[in-house]
Protein backbone atom coordinates (compact mmCIF):
# COMPACT_ATOMS: atom_id res chain seq x y z
CA UNK A 1 0.00 0.00 0.00
CA UNK A 2 1.22 3.78 -0.43
CA UNK A 3 3.02 4.82 2.30
CA UNK A 4 2.25 8.25 4.32
CA UNK A 5 4.65 9.94 2.42
CA UNK A 6 2.73 9.78 -0.72
CA UNK A 7 1.65 13.23 -2.06
CA UNK A 8 -1.94 12.92 -2.10
CA UNK A 9 -3.51 15.15 -4.37
CA UNK A 10 -6.77 16.65 -3.50
CA UNK A 11 -7.46 17.98 -7.02
CA UNK A 12 -8.03 13.94 -7.91
CA UNK A 13 -9.93 13.29 -4.65
CA UNK A 14 -7.70 10.78 -3.13
CA UNK A 15 -9.32 8.93 -0.02
CA UNK A 16 -7.30 5.11 -0.10
CA UNK A 17 -9.06 2.51 2.28
CA UNK A 18 -7.06 0.52 4.78
CA UNK A 19 -9.62 -1.61 6.56
CA UNK A 20 -9.14 -5.36 5.12
CA UNK A 21 -12.59 -6.14 5.80
CA UNK A 22 -14.10 -3.20 3.92
CA UNK A 23 -12.14 -4.27 1.02
CA UNK A 24 -12.55 -7.65 0.80
CA UNK A 25 -17.05 -6.84 1.37
CA UNK A 26 -16.42 -4.51 -1.17
CA UNK A 27 -15.05 -7.24 -3.45
CA UNK A 28 -17.47 -9.69 -2.33
CA UNK A 29 -20.10 -7.15 -3.51
CA UNK A 30 -18.99 -7.69 -7.14
CA UNK A 31 -18.73 -11.91 -7.31
CA UNK A 32 -15.56 -12.04 -9.37
CA UNK A 33 -15.22 -15.20 -11.03
CA UNK A 34 -12.35 -16.53 -13.29
CA UNK A 35 -13.79 -15.66 -16.57
CA UNK A 36 -14.85 -12.20 -15.40
CA UNK A 37 -13.49 -9.07 -17.26
CA UNK A 38 -13.27 -6.10 -14.85
CA UNK A 39 -12.74 -2.70 -15.13
CA UNK A 40 -11.42 -0.78 -12.00
CA UNK A 41 -11.69 2.79 -11.78
CA UNK A 42 -8.82 4.63 -9.70
CA UNK A 43 -7.35 1.89 -8.34
CA UNK A 44 -5.23 3.98 -6.12
CA UNK A 45 -2.84 2.15 -4.17
CA UNK A 46 -3.80 -1.31 -5.19
CA UNK A 47 -5.78 -1.96 -2.17
CA UNK A 48 -8.95 -3.87 -4.26
CA UNK A 49 -6.92 -4.68 -7.36
CA UNK A 50 -4.87 -7.58 -5.42
CA UNK A 51 -8.08 -9.45 -4.16
CA UNK A 52 -9.25 -8.90 -8.07
CA UNK A 53 -6.27 -10.41 -9.72
CA UNK A 54 -6.15 -13.23 -7.42
CA UNK A 55 -10.02 -14.43 -8.72
CA UNK A 56 -10.61 -12.96 -12.38
CA UNK A 57 -9.37 -13.15 -15.74
CA UNK A 58 -8.18 -9.67 -16.82
CA UNK A 59 -8.89 -6.53 -15.09
CA UNK A 60 -8.32 -3.18 -16.40
CA UNK A 61 -7.31 -0.46 -14.40
CA UNK A 62 -8.05 3.35 -15.09
CA UNK A 63 -5.43 5.67 -13.13
CA UNK A 64 -4.52 9.60 -13.36
CA UNK A 65 -1.94 9.98 -10.54
CA UNK A 66 1.85 8.74 -12.37
CA UNK A 67 2.91 8.30 -9.39
CA UNK A 68 0.72 5.41 -8.44
CA UNK A 69 0.92 4.13 -12.31
CA UNK A 70 4.54 3.81 -10.96
CA UNK A 71 3.66 1.73 -8.07
CA UNK A 72 1.07 -0.34 -9.66
CA UNK A 73 3.12 -1.17 -12.42
CA UNK A 74 6.03 -2.21 -10.03
CA UNK A 75 3.48 -5.06 -8.79
CA UNK A 76 3.75 -6.78 -12.09
CA UNK A 77 -0.02 -8.48 -11.63
CA UNK A 78 0.32 -10.82 -15.18
CA UNK A 79 -3.14 -10.12 -15.70
CA UNK A 80 -4.11 -6.58 -14.81
CA UNK A 81 -3.43 -3.76 -17.53
CA UNK A 82 -2.58 -0.49 -16.49
CA UNK A 83 -3.99 2.67 -18.53
CA UNK A 84 -2.79 6.16 -17.65
CA UNK A 85 -5.89 8.30 -18.35
CA UNK A 86 -8.86 10.13 -17.11
CA UNK A 87 -11.94 8.06 -16.67
CA UNK A 88 -13.64 10.68 -18.63
CA UNK A 89 -11.49 10.77 -21.46
CA UNK A 90 -10.84 7.07 -21.73
CA UNK A 91 -12.95 5.29 -24.24
CA UNK A 92 -14.82 2.43 -22.56
CA UNK A 93 -15.08 0.97 -25.90
CA UNK A 94 -11.90 -0.62 -25.90
CA UNK A 95 -13.31 -3.12 -23.57
CA UNK A 96 -14.85 -6.18 -24.83
CA UNK A 97 -17.88 -8.16 -24.28
CA UNK A 98 -19.71 -7.05 -21.12
CA UNK A 99 -17.61 -6.09 -18.21
CA UNK A 100 -18.09 -5.84 -14.42
CA UNK A 101 -17.15 -2.62 -12.54
CA UNK A 102 -15.62 -1.58 -9.44
CA UNK A 103 -14.40 1.94 -8.24
CA UNK A 104 -14.13 4.30 -5.14
CA UNK A 105 -15.24 7.43 -7.36
CA UNK A 106 -13.63 10.66 -6.48
CA UNK A 107 -15.83 13.25 -5.31
CA UNK A 108 -15.62 15.64 -7.10
CA UNK A 109 -16.24 13.74 -10.56
CA UNK A 110 -18.34 10.93 -9.18
CA UNK A 111 -21.56 11.88 -10.92
CA UNK A 112 -19.95 13.06 -14.69
CA UNK A 113 -18.22 9.49 -14.14
CA UNK A 114 -21.70 7.70 -13.48
CA UNK A 115 -23.52 8.99 -16.41
CA UNK A 116 -20.66 8.14 -18.49
CA UNK A 117 -21.40 4.36 -17.40
CA UNK A 118 -25.06 5.13 -17.68
CA UNK A 119 -24.46 5.78 -20.90
CA UNK A 120 -22.28 3.20 -22.00
CA UNK A 121 -24.29 0.29 -20.26
CA UNK A 122 -22.03 -2.49 -21.84
CA UNK A 123 -22.03 -3.82 -18.34
CA UNK A 124 -23.51 -6.47 -16.16
CA UNK A 125 -22.67 -5.15 -12.75
CA UNK A 126 -21.28 -1.93 -11.06
CA UNK A 127 -19.94 -1.95 -7.08
CA UNK A 128 -19.46 1.45 -6.82
CA UNK A 129 -18.19 3.89 -3.79
CA UNK A 130 -19.37 7.18 -3.49
CA UNK A 131 -20.03 10.01 -0.74
CA UNK A 132 -22.73 8.66 1.36
CA UNK A 133 -25.04 12.11 0.90
CA UNK A 134 -24.68 11.37 -3.00
CA UNK A 135 -25.50 7.56 -2.48
CA UNK A 136 -28.50 9.00 -0.35
CA UNK A 137 -29.51 10.68 -3.74
CA UNK A 138 -29.13 8.35 -6.15
CA UNK A 139 -31.60 5.95 -4.46
CA UNK A 140 -34.02 8.37 -3.42
CA UNK A 141 -37.48 7.91 -3.67
CA UNK A 142 -39.88 10.80 -6.14
CA UNK A 143 -41.33 13.37 -3.58
CA UNK A 144 -38.04 13.78 -1.56
CA UNK A 145 -35.73 16.80 -1.52
CA UNK A 146 -33.04 14.34 -2.62
CA UNK A 147 -34.35 13.26 -5.66
CA UNK A 148 -33.46 14.50 -8.73
CA UNK A 149 -32.06 14.04 -12.32
CA UNK A 150 -29.18 11.27 -10.77
CA UNK A 151 -32.03 9.58 -9.01
CA UNK A 152 -33.98 9.67 -11.89
CA UNK A 153 -31.26 8.64 -14.48
CA UNK A 154 -29.93 5.64 -12.06
CA UNK A 155 -33.38 4.22 -11.29
CA UNK A 156 -34.74 3.95 -15.11
CA UNK A 157 -31.58 2.62 -16.05
CA UNK A 158 -30.56 0.33 -13.26
CA UNK A 159 -31.40 -2.20 -10.08
CA UNK A 160 -29.59 0.43 -7.46
CA UNK A 161 -29.14 -0.34 -4.00
CA UNK A 162 -27.19 0.89 -1.21
CA UNK A 163 -25.11 -2.63 0.45
CA UNK A 164 -23.48 -0.34 3.38
CA UNK A 165 -21.95 2.24 4.73
CA UNK A 166 -18.02 2.76 5.21
CA UNK A 167 -17.68 5.13 7.72
CA UNK A 168 -14.82 7.94 7.03
CA UNK A 169 -12.04 6.40 9.77
CA UNK A 170 -10.98 3.71 6.88
CA UNK A 171 -9.36 5.77 4.79
CA UNK A 172 -6.38 7.89 4.18
CA UNK A 173 -6.07 10.62 4.56
CA UNK A 174 -9.55 10.71 6.24
CA UNK A 175 -12.01 12.65 4.72
CA UNK A 176 -14.91 14.64 6.03
CA UNK A 177 -17.96 12.76 5.73
CA UNK A 178 -18.95 8.80 5.26
CA UNK A 179 -19.25 6.68 2.17
CA UNK A 180 -21.44 4.25 0.62
CA UNK A 181 -21.02 1.51 -1.52
CA UNK A 182 -23.78 0.88 -4.12
CA UNK A 183 -24.61 -2.27 -6.39
CA UNK A 184 -25.81 -1.48 -10.12
CA UNK A 185 -27.65 -3.86 -12.42
CA UNK A 186 -28.88 -2.96 -15.77
CA UNK A 187 -32.39 -3.05 -16.20
CA UNK A 188 -33.17 -5.53 -19.23
CA UNK A 189 -36.78 -4.03 -20.18
CA UNK A 190 -37.02 -1.63 -23.26
CA UNK A 191 -35.56 1.76 -22.07
CA UNK A 192 -36.03 5.48 -23.21
CA UNK A 193 -33.15 6.81 -25.97
CA UNK A 194 -30.28 7.59 -23.75
CA UNK A 195 -29.28 11.18 -24.94
CA UNK A 196 -32.59 12.15 -25.51
CA UNK A 197 -33.77 10.79 -21.97
CA UNK A 198 -30.72 12.37 -20.26
CA UNK A 199 -31.67 16.08 -22.18
CA UNK A 200 -35.37 16.10 -20.85
CA UNK A 201 -34.68 14.85 -17.25
CA UNK A 202 -31.88 17.47 -17.29
CA UNK A 203 -34.37 20.54 -18.74
CA UNK A 204 -37.30 19.49 -16.28
CA UNK A 205 -34.88 19.16 -12.97
CA UNK A 206 -33.40 23.11 -14.38
CA UNK A 207 -35.58 24.94 -11.77
CA UNK A 208 -36.54 22.72 -9.83
CA UNK A 209 -38.89 24.92 -7.62
CA UNK A 210 -40.74 25.41 -10.96
CA UNK A 211 -43.90 23.71 -12.61
CA UNK A 212 -42.96 21.17 -15.60
CA UNK A 213 -44.90 23.39 -17.75
CA UNK A 214 -42.26 25.79 -17.02
CA UNK A 215 -39.38 23.33 -17.08
CA UNK A 216 -40.61 22.05 -20.50
CA UNK A 217 -42.87 25.07 -22.08
CA UNK A 218 -42.52 23.26 -25.59
CA UNK A 219 -44.22 19.95 -24.34
CA UNK A 220 -46.73 21.79 -22.27
CA UNK A 221 -47.95 23.98 -25.77
CA UNK A 222 -48.38 20.85 -27.91
CA UNK A 223 -50.35 19.13 -24.86
CA UNK A 224 -48.05 16.20 -23.81
CA UNK A 225 -47.77 16.51 -20.70
CA UNK A 226 -51.15 18.11 -19.03
CA UNK A 227 -51.40 15.33 -16.70
CA UNK A 228 -48.15 16.27 -15.03
CA UNK A 229 -47.86 20.27 -15.87
CA UNK A 230 -48.56 21.36 -12.70
CA UNK A 231 -46.41 19.49 -10.95
CA UNK A 232 -42.68 19.64 -9.61
CA UNK A 233 -39.72 17.26 -11.52
CA UNK A 234 -39.63 16.00 -8.31
CA UNK A 235 -42.80 14.75 -7.44
CA UNK A 236 -42.46 12.73 -10.81
CA UNK A 237 -41.31 9.36 -10.27
CA UNK A 238 -39.12 7.92 -12.80
CA UNK A 239 -41.76 5.51 -14.54
CA UNK A 240 -43.59 9.27 -14.70
CA UNK A 241 -40.39 10.47 -16.60
CA UNK A 242 -40.35 7.21 -19.38
CA UNK A 243 -44.43 8.18 -19.79
CA UNK A 244 -43.50 12.01 -20.49
CA UNK A 245 -40.01 10.53 -22.80
CA UNK A 246 -42.77 8.65 -24.82
CA UNK A 247 -45.14 11.08 -25.57
CA UNK A 248 -42.41 13.70 -26.68
CA UNK A 249 -40.40 11.05 -28.50
CA UNK A 250 -42.64 8.35 -29.32
CA UNK A 251 -45.66 9.56 -29.80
Amino acid sequence: MTNLSHPFRKKWGQNFLRDPNTITKIVNCLQPRQSDNILEIGPGDGALTRHLSNQSKQIHAVEIDPLLITQLEKNNYPNVTIHKRDILEWDLNQLKGEVKIIGNLPYYISSPILFKLLAWQNWERMILMFQKELAQRIVSNHGNKSYGRISVMCQVYCEVKIEFIVSKNVFHPKPDVDSAVLTFYPKDKELPEFNNFSNLVKQAFSQRRKKLKNNLPEAYKSGKIEKWANSRPEEISPNGFIQIYNLIFVG
